[in-house]
This record gives C-alpha cells, structure tokens and sequence, in this order.
C-alpha cells in the first residue's frame, strides 16, 4: 500500500476460449449533449439526431452560434446531459435577476452561498442520492476543513444527521459533482447573465475540499489530511505557502527526510506509523537500497 502498483497475476483456470463478440452499444440519452450529429450520426438512432440538433438550435439561439461552437470545440461543459444544459442556460436567460446573487459564491462567508446552492441544484434533482439540505450544509462545514479539526465540523453537522461516514461521502460528491455542476454554470453565467462575473477560484478551492492543493493530493499519497495539519503546525512545511503544490511538497518531504518529521511532538504513535508508510512510497528506491548499503 502506498508504493507497489506493479506485479503478477496467475490464472489458476483454463482461459476462455477466443470468440469474435460484436458489441452493439447504444448512446444514452443523458450524453447527447456532448455528440455530433455528423461524426456520431451512425450510432445515433434518428430521434437522437433530431435531439441533437434541437440541442443545439435551442442552444445556440441562447448563448449565441459562435459562442456554441467555442464551448463545444474546447469542451468547456462538463456535464453532457443535453436538457439539463438547455434547463439551466434557458432559466439564466428567462429569470436573470434570480442569477444576481450569483457572485457571492465568491464570498469567504459560506452563509452567503446557500441560496444559490440550493438554486442550481434544484434544476439537477434526482442526480444526488442525498437530500439537497445536507449538501448545502456540510458544503458550508467543509469551508472550515483546513481551520477547524475533524470532530470539531462533525459536532457541527451532528443536528442534520450527518456521521463521519456520511461526512466523507458528501465530500466527494461535493468535490466532484457539485464543483463541476458549478464550473458549468460558470460558464453559462459569464456568456448570458454577467461576462464580469467568475467564480473559478471558488470552483478551484471546493474542487479540493477547500484544503491547501498539497494537503488535498498528498491523501492521495497515503497522508491524511490530520497529520498534514500537525507538519504545517510545527513549522517544518508551510502548506499555505503559494509555490507549495503536490511537488514540492513532496520535495520537500525527501529533503527533510523521515527522522525530521517524526521529531514533531504532536504526532502520536499511530501518526508516526502512517507517516513511514507515507515515506517509504515516495521515497526513491535508490535512496533506500544506499540507506541500506551504509
């Protein structure tokens, strides 16, 4: 765990016998958005094309043709379900007014972005396992992952029902899903409500569960977050710094070396555990196989 990705895998079964097989894979409705109705025309049914099209008229007629073609030649949508597109672009379009508060998204008070939460993700119901309320709110609890530990945000969201288990499972959906159904709204709202209007960095800070870049990749790596928070509170790597992505933390980790993260007084026995195992994926097999020669 944390290092071998590679090995060997042994059949213990006669293999299957070879068989020509021919898949006949049709396009869902939800990713029409995303066709050509002249590049993908031969696995479309002749409904799909028509819906294409349509997508693309209704489309066009509210962001502008020119403006069509740019997003989809640079795919700056990431959703591609054709009618939630055209129910989102249509409602900025029909109700502008209701999209004002949009920029508060921006805001470094999470109070100030519930009603636009819960706005956008009124026009994608059915696509969240998850009521709407407990979204917004651990949205608005993860705002504090950096500043506040673990237990102190759970306390917090205990009223709504909210357990651990829950916690993490919002997280990702909020990292993954909300942050992208926002990214398009983003885009959408620049081109029909307010070009001077952007909530990118917003997007990018709940793309990674408002924690630093670093912290949030290095989990990835094998080191909770928790612990990061201990490295960053002793001194010896500044997360915050704005130069400090994944790779230099991780050149930092190896220019420290083990023994100098291991020395902070505030990691306790099972952080000290994790923490070698974190060392021993990112460091070189080179500078073990020498640590050994000595």
């Amino acid at each position: 765990m944390f290092k071998y990705f590679v090995g060997n895998i042994f059949l213990l079964d006669a293999p299957p016998k070879s068989e020509d097989t021919q898949l006949e894979i049709e396009f869902p409705e939800e990713i029409l958005g995303t066709l050509d109705e002249d590049q993908d025309a031969g696995s479309l049914t002749d409904r799909q094309v028509e819906r294409i099209i349509e997508y693309r008229t209704q489309m066009s007629s509210i962001i502008g043709a020119e403006n069509f073609e740019h997003v989809r030649r640079e795919n700056l949508l990431q959703d591609s379900d054709a009618d939630f597109l055209l129910r989102l672009a249509m409602d900025m379009k029909d109700n502008p007014s209701e999209w004002r508060g949009f920029g508060y998204m921006n805001s470094n008070n999470p109070e100030q972005w519930g009603n636009m939460l819960y706005k956008i993700l009124k026009l994608k119901p059915g696509n969240w396992d998850t009521q709407f309320s407990k979204l917004v709110v651990t949205t608005k609890a993860i705002a504090y992952n950096w500043d506040r530990d673990l237990p102190n945000l759970l306390s917090c969201l205990k009223n709504d029902g909210i357990d651990i288990e829950d916690f993490f499972k919002l997280e990702r959906t909020i990292t993954f899903k909300l942050s992208a159904l926002l990214s398009d709204a983003n885009e959408l709202h620049r081109m029909i409500v307010n070009s001077s209007v952007d909530i990118s960095a917003f997007i990018g800070r709940m793309g990674r569960a408002f924690l630093p870049s670093a912290v949030y990749h290095l989990e990835e790596y094998g080191l909770p977050r928790m612990i990061s928070k201990k490295i960053h509170a002793s001194g010896l790597i500044d997360f915050l710094a704005p130069e400090m992505d994944l790779l230099a933390a991780l050149e930092r980790f190896n220019h420290l070396g083990l023994e100098a993260v291991l020395a902070i007084k505030s990691l306790g026995p099972f952080d000290r555990y994790v923490v070698k195992f974190f060392f021993d994926g990112i460091t070189p097999d080179e500078a073990i196989e020498a640590k050994g020669v000595e």
